[in-house]
């Protein structure tokens, strides 16, 4: 064990931004925040050690708890001003920082001071807030001034274990609280360079320059999406390493031509050196367009690397420059590891390079390049969806069975036809000619319609039940073991294959934990207003709305294995009372103060109660039941399990 251990410090640099990550990961997935004063004292005796005993396994925990304790400092020094009620009426007065166009309406991102929403900070301090403009509300340019009376809303926690909690993200984003103007006002400001993007989406007034070219979220409808995200393709709508690549080997052919034809340079210099610095430069004006999102970030981080090394002559694409890229991603913001984007991103990445890494070129002829390519596109699609498919699962909850067949007919209608014609079509559109973007339109409905069939085959989707945290570490070390464990040169079959089989039991252990958990029955919010209970499989509310927990209809019905679109069952509780039962419990919910004083004498003396929810925390000490209150959910087996909502982000929930 030890010389196996040794040999993997080969590959200690590639594990070390992972071993952070995890670190980070787990300060994340408290229930609570943890002291400053004990884990930094650990960790100085850590370093004390290490500094003495060169140990890899000390190490690696030096490692982690870095990264445990950088992503908790980091959360403290952001201290994103929070909202001190949940809905409230603001006057605010800003200015217009992102306009974010969708299908359905408008958002913008204003700048405030935080004291304007009662923020308990310095008056100097300021903070954003995103509102949604009416369909019939006049939309302003960035940099505008905007003034009015705004209904604002706390960002919402999870309303499940291990679900997307929108209160946590927004913390990370700077972002204080959504909502809509009742009414306002606009002072115009000139700011042409600034409004570029507002400017590019006017006059092109199309929906795949707003997707491929400006980076706007919603634009596609959500219907169209589901078919895309349904055949495994759905990271087109996101611009990342597939558009950087296309763009910057566009610009880097047209650069490349342009300066073999100019003499007096390449004659001191390589044409190909002035074309990696203008198609930087180029790229570096793509995604400023584009918005800067988390996945461009990395892509354009990892092309930057790439240009370095070409102009150095260096090994273009490794391990190494992706894991470099990784851990100064996770030192901006720790946050980004939680991301969707990123974990489909790098885990897409990491495993082509493990693919391609140490590939050797031959010289082939005609008829074997074509078929070595083919079989390369084949290979690139499965691996691709092999190491997305944990995050996949995790974060929509279905397995894309067609992404293969959906990646080798759709991908190339993208690649050769849409996006470039999408940027050209931009381009004449800005010179008022839209016949380019009507062409593109026209191969895009022809591409949707390819998809829809696509989707129409029969298991397009399996349905998986919500995955946990747990599974889903599980089998990212799996897939982690797989690429970069070193395996020893022995003529033992299991020594030299050893890095698959350790991998292969970390993700066999995954499959067997997701496959054997149980969905809830219960479901309650942090303040008990709002509950759900399963009955002959379908999930039926207390209330049919709520608009503090406008967002726990559809998160429960998703772990419900129910469509948000359903129509939401209610069970009205008599004055306030509602019984469940279940084969192995019974379970008694008050939704007032008033009801749990007229009715806890009475539930606590009855013994075949088990639980007993308030909304208030309720003290009975000779109760048979067990008195709970927060958000939690229960499971058919009675295990219950509190949702976190005494982090930072949730500071007055």
């Amino acid at each position: 064990m030890k010389e196996f251990l040794e040999n993997q410090r080969k590959n200690l640099f590639l594990w070390s931004p992972f071993i952070v990550a995890f670190g980070g990961a787990l300060y994340f997935s408290l229930h609570s925040e943890p002291g400053f004063q004990f884990p930094i004292l650990i960790t100085v005796l850590l370093g004390l050690i290490i500094y003495k005993h060169k140990s890899i396994i000390l190490t690696a925990v030096a490692l982690f708890l870095f990264g445990f304790f950088y992503t908790m400092s980091f959360s403290q020094i952001i201290n994103t001003p929070q909202i001190n009620t949940l809905s409230k009426s603001y006057n605010i007065s800003g200015i217009i920082k992102d306009l974010d166009f969708s299908n359905e309406s408008t958002r913008v991102l204003i700048k405030i001071p935080a004291n304007q929403i009662n923020a308990k900070l310095p008056l100097n301090n300021y903070t954003n807030v995103r509102i949604t403009l009416g369909n019939n509300q006049d939309i302003p340019n960035i940099n505008d001034k905007i003034s009015g009376n705004a209904i604002l809303f706390h960002p919402s926690p999870a309303y499940a274990p291990d679900s997307f909690d929108f209160a946590r993200w927004a913390y990370f984003t700077h972002l204080s609280g959504t909502g809509f103007f009742k009414d306002y006002d606009i002072s115009p400001q000139n700011h042409y360079i600034i409004n570029t993007r507002v400017n590019i989406h006017n006059k092109a007034n199309s929906v795949l320059t707003d997707a491929l070219v400006l980076g706007y979220k919603k634009t596609i409808p959500k219907s169209e999406l589901n078919i895309w995200q349904s055949i495994g393709i759905g990271h087109v709508w996101s611009i990342s390493g597939f558009h950087i690549a296309l763009v910057g080997g566009w610009l880097f052919t047209l650069f490349y031509l342009l300066f073999r034809c100019i003499s007096p340079i390449t004659k001191r210099i390589p044409a190909k050196y002035p074309a990696i610095i203008c198609t930087w430069l180029g790229l570096l004006c793509y995604i400023g367009i584009s918005g800067f999102g988390v996945a461009t970030l990395r892509a354009f981080l990892m092309t930057t690397l790439i240009c370095i090394a070409c102009i150095f002559n260096r090994n273009i694409l490794s391990l190494r420059n992706a894991a470099m890229i990784f851990l100064l991603i996770f030192l901006i913001n720790p946050f980004y590891v939680m991301h969707a984007g990123f974990q489909l991103s790098f885990a897409a990445v990491f495993g082509l390079l493990w693919l391609f890494d140490n590939k050797e070129y031959h010289k082939r002829n005609l008829f074997k390049r074509i078929w070595h390519t083919i079989c390369i596109t084949l290979l690139i699609a499965i691996v691709a969806g092999i190491f997305t498919l944990p995050f996949v699962i995790a974060h929509f909850g279905y397995i894309p069975v067609y992404t293969v067949i959906g990646n080798i007919i759709i991908l190339p209608i993208f690649s050769l036809l849409i996006m470039p014609l999408v940027i050209i079509g931009t381009v004449f559109a800005l010179c008022g000619n839209h016949y380019i973007l009507d062409i593109t339109n026209n191969i895009y409905n022809f591409a949707l319609n390819i998809a829809k069939n696509i989707a129409n085959f029969p298991y397009a989707n399996i349905t998986i039940d919500s995955m946990s945290n747990t599974v889903l570490i599980l089998s990212v070390i799996g897939l982690l073991c797989i690429i970069l464990i070193v395996k020893p040169k022995s003529e033992n079959y299991f020594k030299r294959n050893i890095n698959y089989v350790i991998g292969f039991v970390f993700i066999i252990c995954a499959v067997f934990i997701q496959t054997n958990q149980d969905r809830p029955l219960f479901y309650s919010t942090y303040d008990n207003e709002l509950v759900g209970f399963v009955e002959n499989d379908k999930l039926h509310f207390n209330k049919s709305k709520s608009s503090k927990h406008f967002f726990a209809f559809p998160s429960w019905q998703t772990l419900n294995n129910e469509q948000p679109s359903d129509k939401i069952n209610r069970k009205k509780c008599n004055k306030g009372l509602c019984i469940y039962n279940t084969s192995n419990w019974k379970l008694v919910y008050m939704q007032t103060i008033k009801t749990v004083l007229d009715n806890i004498n009475e539930a606590c003396r009855d013994k075949s109660i088990d639980f007993i929810v308030t909304p208030t925390e309720t003290k009975a000490p000779k109760c048979h039941a067990k008195i709970l209150n927060g958000g939690l959910v229960i499971y058919p087996s009675g295990k219950i399990t509190k949702i976190s909502n005494h982090r930072l982000w949730h500071k007055y929930l």
